[in-house]
């Protein structure tokens, strides 16, 4: 990540954290992405099991 990308990172993070519904969107969406996330490694769990 360069110096403008992290400046801009940076700009976001502030306005999201200053916004309390904006802060919400984005904390529901991470959410939303880690149980995504962990269903997937479930699957590949069970997936991988059945070959040994």
């Amino acid at each position: 990540m360069n110096n403008t990308q992290r400046k801009a990172l940076l700009k976001l993070a502030a306005k999201v954290l200053q916004d309390p519904q904006m802060l919400r969107k984005m904390s529901d969406r991470v959410y939303e992405l880690m149980q995504e996330d962990l269903r997937t490694k479930v699957e590949r769990r069970r997936y991988y099991r059945g070959f040994f």
